[in-house]
């Protein structure tokens, strides 16, 4: 029987904190039989789970920015070892603006952010340990806060209640769905930036940047 293949390099001359990392435990040959497997949390399809349904006004935004595909398509397994084309699959745009930040925001600290989704959204998280550097945040609580909205969603509200509901509900997708993390539950609130204006959000070129 051939011998197993080595699971790191020969010589750990250049990886000076390897010793530190996580898979030091492999290359040490351990935890050589067990099964890995990514961790996703599928927040927004619990969120959405039955018989919980959009409001149509919401729909109605989302359809206009290009996004309701991806919720219309439901969760499917993904074989995220491919590259999957992102405007075939869901049918986001593959022109238009490329999806940057404005030079100054790139240097927003933590609470400009904050500021931010709070002014676009009206959540502001209780908890600091939400946060994880600079702009990103876990899910789990803007899936709670919407859960909280969701029935107060009616043909009544006002237009900046529907559109302070909406913007949370995408940033489910953008952080479990195009932009997902090794963690699956931190979305990068610079995304804001680009769902501030509806009208401006389809002009965007997200099947290209929702590449992965």
């Amino acid at each position: 029987m051939d011998a197993p293949i080595h699971p790191g390099p020969r010589t750990s001359d250049l990886l000076a904190l390897q010793p530190q990392h996580r898979s030091e435990y492999i290359w040490e040959g351990q935890l050589l039989t067990t099964t890995f497997r990514a961790r996703r949390v599928d927040l927004l399809w619990e969120f959405l789970s039955p018989p919980r349904v959009l409001h149509p006004r919401v729909v109605h935004h989302l359809e206009e920015m290009g996004f309701y595909r991806i919720i219309r398509i439901g969760r499917i397994q993904l074989d995220y070892a491919l590259i999957t084309d992102a405007e075939i699959l869901y049918g986001l745009s593959a022109d238009g603006l490329p999806v940057l930040l404005p030079a100054n925001m790139r240097y927003y600290p933590r609470e400009a952010y904050w500021d931010m989704l709070h002014m676009l959204t009206g959540f502001m998280p209780e908890d600091q340990e939400v946060a994880s550097g600079v702009s990103r945040i876990q899910l789990v609580p803007i899936r709670d806060h919407l859960v909280q909205l969701h029935d107060t969603i009616t043909d009544e509200s006002e237009e900046v209640d529907v559109q302070r509901y909406t913007r949370p509900l995408l940033l489910l997708p953008f952080g479990g769905v195009l932009f997902p993390n090794t963690s699956g539950n931190l979305v990068s609130l610079r995304f804001l930036h680009h769902i501030t204006r509806f009208e401006d959000t389809a002009s965007y070129n997200w099947g290209g940047a929702g590449l992965p």
